[in-house]
């Protein structure tokens, strides 16, 4: 079984059909989720992902898609001073359509998140890249802040 890292859905990767269209056919590595249509590269079916992890082995493990052990030190954005930030550990209550958009602009589990403002509007930092977000979606984001 293969857990999307978007939306958390669980589906056989080998049961997927999105090959039969893609115009790579056989050789596409990539894998589709057929609930968000969120595509993650299939690492043990793409030579550069093998190469790539064995030159700079991943921090990621496959843990790191289950729940946290720390989960109970994560807090929701809106408990974050404005200059502060944390890994974003879940999105929670969150629509789909939301989730694929924020992900989008690389906002997804894992990632680090900066609070640059709150007024006029809440505005946050994902690497270079700042969004203009409502209370709501802050109160949605939850991170593990910095230790310290």
């Amino acid at each position: 079984m293969t857990t999307c890292e978007l939306c958390g859905f669980e589906f056989d990767a080998g049961d997927l059909n999105c090959h039969a269209g893609c115009p790579l056919g056989s050789k596409c590595s990539l894998i589709c989720c057929p609930n968000c249509g969120y595509q993650a590269v299939d690492e043990s079916r793409s030579m550069t992902a093998r190469m790539v992890q064995r030159l700079w082995p991943s921090k990621r493990s496959d843990d790191r898609r289950k729940a946290p052990s720390d989960a109970a030190d994560a807090v929701p954005l809106t408990h974050l001073a404005t200059g502060t930030g944390g890994e974003v550990r879940s999105m929670t209550g969150m629509p789909e359509a939301r989730m694929a958009r924020l992900s989008a602009f690389g906002l997804v589990p894992g990632t680090t998140v900066m609070v640059r403002q709150r007024r006029p509007v809440p505005v946050i930092a994902v690497g270079q890249t700042e969004l203009a977000v409502n209370e709501e979606i802050l109160a949605q984001i939850w991170v593990l802040p910095p230790r310290g």
